[in-house]
């Protein structure tokens, strides 16, 4: 099985090929249809999303304090 992927318009329930695959007029194929919807989160935003909802004060521990984060360290300038 050969996966393609290309981007088209739907039209009274058909699908045009593009150029390159006329020639697959007639064979057997497997369809995945995704709607492209403008402006939505992707996959990766929409997971971080739900991992900080999650997470969001869940801390069950003693409150957690931020120590001294001490002086910094003087470096020579570069030239």
């Amino acid at each position: 099985m050969q996966a393609v992927e290309f981007i088209s318009k739907a039209h009274d329930g058909v699908v045009d090929l593009p150029r390159e695959y006329q020639d697959w007029n007639g064979k057997p194929v497997r369809v995945i249809l995704l709607e492209e919807i403008s402006g939505a989160k992707t996959i990766d935003q929409t997971a971080a999303a739900n991992v900080w909802a999650k997470t969001s004060g869940a801390w069950q521990g003693e409150p957690l304090v931020r120590e001294p984060q001490g002086e910094y360290e003087r470096r020579p300038e570069l030239k």
